[in-house]
């Protein structure tokens, strides 16, 4: 690729992204106007919360039968409470 074919792609994707910033702002400000943008927690370039998802839980599977059978047993002595 040519320096002036470069330049041409790097002027176009500069434009493109000034004109995704300015979409982006404006939805920002329609967010803001309906409340469902919060000011408290949010990025001081873009007025936006960072979202970070929480990390999911993983219980091994002998944890998983733990519960599994203290449920059963809570169960059981429900039913067993009922009946008499």
């Amino acid at each position: 690729m040519s320096n002036q074919a470069i330049s041409a792609a790097v002027h176009q994707l500069k434009q493109e992204h000034i004109r995704l910033c300015k979409e982006l702002e404006r939805v920002d400000q329609a967010l803001s106007a309906l409340g469902g943008l919060e000011q408290a927690g949010s990025t001081a370039k873009t007025g936006r919360k960072s979202f970070k998802p929480k990390p999911k839980r993983k219980v091994s599977a002998a944890a998983r039968k733990k519960m599994s059978e203290a449920a059963r047993a809570r169960w059981a002595a429900r039913k067993k409470e009922k009946a008499a």
